[in-house]
């Protein structure tokens, strides 16, 4: 299963994708409930507030991040959602510069959840400066990890 847990970057495009242990319905609802979402979204350290959260087409995740000690507005509009298998949206930075989309598959593979997530930038550089300004790669991956950890302590507490 280590062969699904890999990241690459073509060019403006990063490429996550990642195992986890638990049901595909279980997965889609942890990214897809407030709930849920507030309890792991962000890298090590991090906290969301959710303003407002509406998983339909055409409508707004509206967030914070708390980290780092700032805060990071944080504004995501569904382009697609078909339940349980994707989610795409675009992702709204703090200049137009910032916007990328997101595109989220979730996918049955031996009973466990392959989740591949592909985020399109408008440019390599652009990934290049986010890197460097909020270590942009790394905190993917830590989300992603707290994430699986956050799916492990749902699944360990299952009767």
């Amino acid at each position: 299963m280590e062969k699904y847990n890999t990241f690459k970057q073509e060019e403006n495009i990063l490429i996550h994708t990642k195992i986890l242990d638990a049901p595909r319905d279980l997965v889609w609802e942890v990214w897809t409930t407030p709930a849920h979402l507030k309890e792991w979204w962000g890298p090590d350290g991090f906290s969301l507030t959710i303003k407002s959260m509406n998983v339909e087409t055409g409508k707004i995740l509206d967030s914070i991040m708390h980290g780092w000690g700032q805060d990071f507005d944080n504004k995501i509009e569904y382009v697609e959602v078909i339940k349980p298998s994707l989610l795409s949206y675009k992702h709204f930075g703090e200049s137009e510069d910032y916007n990328f989309t997101v595109s989220i598959l979730f996918e049955e593979v031996e009973g466990k959840t392959l989740l591949t997530l592909k985020s399109i930038f408008k440019s390599k550089a652009i990934i290049e400066e986010l890197n460097r300004k909020v270590n942009a790669i790394e905190s993917g991956k830590q989300t992603l990890n707290r994430l699986e950890n956050y799916i492990k302590i749902l699944e360990s507490n299952k009767p």
